[in-house]
């Protein structure tokens, strides 16, 4: 589609495409304007055309004829060169796009937002910026019509909401949460809400259930935050953040349950899934370090600052909860991808380390003394790794733990979030090598498309599969 760097300032997209055994580029292209702009979620369709959802500051991104907003809203001038290496000199919209199988042809792409900064987890107090790069979270996903849903954040108070949603103003702080759905031209805004209180709130991760209504989990500091009468958690009590869960109709006329999930210390909540039954799970962070997080699990190591929860679909019961980690007094890691597969299994990934500290994390940092299970892929670390965990169905057990990362360099990840599939196999995206080391695991080698790293900090893509096999038994009744 594009093969040339487009901007004037630091930063472009790239989007490869690889096959499935990773030796050959299947395509990469560039996608950008003429300023920074960074990707934060993609998925692909029912055609295999890839919808990739991030942020950009470039005022002539390409848009598609007819896409649903081809202009530039702008914002407030933000740099965060600090780590992250990208500056958002105009302000920043939410962009959303559409790019064919091949690669070839950019199909749709819209902006979305207001006349302030959209897209990014960014405020003066930095409040809900836990972890380097927490800035820029968020995600994209599709229901069964393959159209397109994203949570995201802004400070617009004139974001584009639609008539009838849930919330149509902006909760009266700084930040705010957003929820909103569009067909898979990227021509209609089919809803569009606002979700946030009186404080500050960021939406990370959104799930789907059978009836595509819209399971939306993340991190707030409003003491007024929607919440159902028989939620878990109905009040309010984190110094910092709590996590919070909503569950929205699939018109977004309607909040069907919502509630806090958290702790009198710093919460929240980085992913949610559902399984089968849409039964919810969600995978955080926090730094209580007693049982709060510890109920009807076999497994869990105390003073560890990694929690995972399975909640029944009202979000009124909480069916159990644990946290692992290395009992070190806080988080250990940045949580980057979550999944529950067909037989209940919890898949979770993430990275520790010293890039930790371009964050606001002051506790634990590092992989060091996290659980590893016999037969790990790599049972040791330096310390900045990623971290490879699956977790029995009802938390009984670790079933799987692995460290994957070079003995020299910081892994980790400057924004965004990969995933697994439903079958168990993880898609990762890692910023490794960096000081110009070349540690990072390559395989097949020889033979992987490439096992050069061409700089200090190179991208790095890996996929992983767990080899596991479960077997679901169906009853059918009979006519």
């Amino acid at each position: 589609y594009d093969v040339t760097f487009n901007t004037t300032g630091i930063v472009d997209i790239a989007i490869s495409k690889y096959d499935t055994t990773g030796t050959f580029m299947v395509y990469s292209t560039f996608v950008g304007g003429n300023s920074d702009e960074l990707p934060h979620s993609m998925i692909v369709n029912s055609n295999d055309e890839i919808f990739v959802y991030g942020t950009t500051s470039s005022t002539d991104f390409p848009y598609t004829t007819g896409c649903y907003d081809s202009v530039f809203n702008g914002g407030t001038a933000l740099n965060l060169t600090n780590g992250l290496g990208v500056n958002f000199v105009n302000g920043s919209d939410i962009f959303v796009l559409r790019l064919s199988q091949a690669g070839d042809n950019l199909l749709s792409s819209t902006y979305v937002g207001g006349s302030a900064n959209d897209g990014l987890n960014s405020t003066t107090a930095n409040d809900l910026r836990y972890n380097y790069a927490d800035e820029v979270r968020g995600e994209i996903d599709i229901d069964k019509n393959d159209n397109i849903y994203v949570v995201s954040c802004t400070r617009s108070t004139n974001f584009p909401v639609t008539p009838g949603v849930f919330q149509p103003i902006h909760g009266g702080n700084d930040l705010d949460g957003v929820v909103f759905k569009m067909d898979n031209k990227l021509t209609t805004l089919i809803w569009s809400s606002y979700l946030g209180g009186n404080g500050d709130d960021a939406a990370y991760s959104v799930a789907l259930d059978k009836n595509d209504n819209a399971f939306v989990a993340g991190g707030t500091n409003s003491a007024n935050f929607i919440k159902s009468p028989k939620a878990v958690d109905t009040s309010y009590t984190g110094v910092r953040a709590d996590g919070f869960i909503t569950k929205i109709n699939l018109t977004g006329s309607t909040v069907l349950a919502s509630t806090y999930y958290g702790t009198d210390a710093y919460d929240q909540i980085y992913f949610i899934e559902l399984d089968r039954k849409d039964s919810v799970y969600v995978f955080g962070q926090t730094d209580k370090m007693d049982s709060s997080f510890i109920k009807n699990a076999g497994y869990f190591t105390f003073n560890s600052g990694q929690f995972v929860t399975k909640m029944s679909p009202n979000l009124d019961t909480i069916e159990w909860s644990t946290v692992f980690g290395s009992g070190g007094g806080g988080p250990n890691i940045s949580p980057t991808a979550f999944l529950v597969d067909v037989c209940n299994k919890i898949y979770l990934s993430g990275w520790g380390g010293t890039t930790n500290l371009f964050g606001t994390n002051n506790n634990a940092i590092t992989t060091t003394g996290m659980d590893v299970t016999a037969g790990a892929f790599q049972s040791s670390t330096d310390g900045s790794d990623f971290y490879l965990m699956v977790l029995e169905s009802d938390a009984s057990n670790i079933f799987y733990g692995s460290f994957f990362g070079g003995n020299q360099s910081a892994e980790h990840v400057d924004g965004g979030t990969s995933r697994f599939d439903r079958n168990g196999r993880m898609y990762q995206s890692v910023c490794a090598g960096c000081g110009g080391n070349s540690d990072f695991p390559i395989f097949p080698s020889p033979g992987a498309h490439s096992d050069t790293n061409g700089s200090s900090c190179n991208n790095a893509v890996f996929k992983f599969d767990f080899n596991f096999f479960c077997l679901i038994w169906f009853c059918v009744q009979g006519f």
